[in-house]
């Protein structure tokens, strides 16, 4: 289908179809790690674009109810595809209207050729209808706001500010999964090199902190701590699909549930993926764990969490533990 679309309605060569077609294989990965929407859009005329390949998400709620592809995308619906276009760079959290006529969010990649040129682009999208609605609640309490005295005014400016912090974090949550999405894209192309397994290290990494920002954003009880289960929980479901092939292994989450600081949830977040990812890596090799990961949680638990790292090996294998003062009282 991505190759017929091409051929009829862009000038690509059939080099640069073939490069659209090896991205488009990836689309259904990418959809799955950001809950999300992904298309690949051509440029054709000034203002109008052809999408010629697109994946829905499983997972999460798709905002289409049908296949689009081989439908033209508009400027004035979609402005933030031809604005990556034209300026050859990534466009994040623009709002947009879909060929059903809802309202998204997207995020813009630009695909270049070999030689630099935008061939077209990719496009990550998010229904964002129930946000819409979310503003014209938060437009009626303005006008509350102006009707009634300091007392409510006052109530009225902590629910705007946590409502701002939630739109926050959601933003940084989804622009840490496109980099995620970024990075596991360009993993796929150096399969069996040592890059491949960098980028993949930095996959996890990245999505470590947005599954933090991902329990803020639907965190209804405030900002102020995060559930150490929760956030445990977040990070099995990131991790466990990086467990190497072949290999029966169950990823589990148990303890007592625990308040955390955002600060500490952060790091925390980074110092359990470093360390369950590393025993991925090395529990199955006769090799020394030095790793750049093993580097990274002893700074974090020393420098970031003012505690102590300790690891103990025998015969029956490894077990790491590490502790911190919590900061939530």
């Amino acid at each position: 289908m991505l190759r017929r679309i091409c051929r009829e309605k862009t000038r690509l060569t059939e080099a640069e179809i073939a490069q659209l077609e090896e991205i488009a294989r990836q689309l259904p990965l990418m959809a799955e790690l950001t809950g999300a929407d992904v298309f690949i859009d051509c440029m054709q005329s000034e203002g109008r674009a052809v999408v010629v390949a697109q994946a829905r998400p499983t997972s999460a709620v798709s905002a289409y109810e049908k296949e689009v592809v081989g439908e033209d995308a508009l400027a004035e619906n979609e402005p933030a595809v031809f604005h990556a276009a034209g300026i050859n760079a990534p466009v994040c959290d623009i709002k947009a209207v879909t060929q059903e006529n809802r309202t998204v969010r997207q995020n813009v990649v630009p695909i270049r050729n070999p030689a630099g040129a935008v061939i077209a682009v990719l496009i990550r999208e998010k229904d964002v209808s129930g946000d819409l609605l979310q503003e014209k609640k938060f437009e009626a309490l303005a006008k509350t706001y102006e009707s009634e005295d300091c007392s409510l005014r006052s109530e009225w400016v902590d629910s705007s500010e946590t409502t701002m912090l939630r739109e926050v974090h959601h933003r940084v949550k989804n622009n840490l999964q496109l980099v995620a999405s970024i990075l596991n894209l360009q993993a796929r192309k150096c399969r069996g090199t040592l890059t491949e397994k960098i980028l993949t290290e930095n996959v996890g990494r990245v999505l470590s902190i947005a599954a933090l920002h991902d329990i803020l954003t639907q965190n209804q009880s405030g900002f102020r701590s995060v559930s150490s289960l929760t956030l445990l929980e977040k990070l099995r479901a990131n991790i466990q699909p990086f467990v190497p092939e072949g290999k029966q292994i169950r990823i589990e989450v148990g303890g007592d549930d625990v308040a955390l600081s955002a600060n500490q949830a952060g790091s925390i977040a980074l110092v359990v993926n470093e360390l369950i990812t590393n025993a991925l890596e090395h529990a199955f090799e006769h090799t020394e764990s030095g790793s750049l990961g093993l580097r990274i949680v002893e700074a974090t638990v020393r420098d970031k969490l003012r505690g102590k790292l300790r690891i103990y090996s025998d015969g029956g294998g490894t077990r790491i533990s590490f502790d911190f003062k919590n900061e939530i009282v």
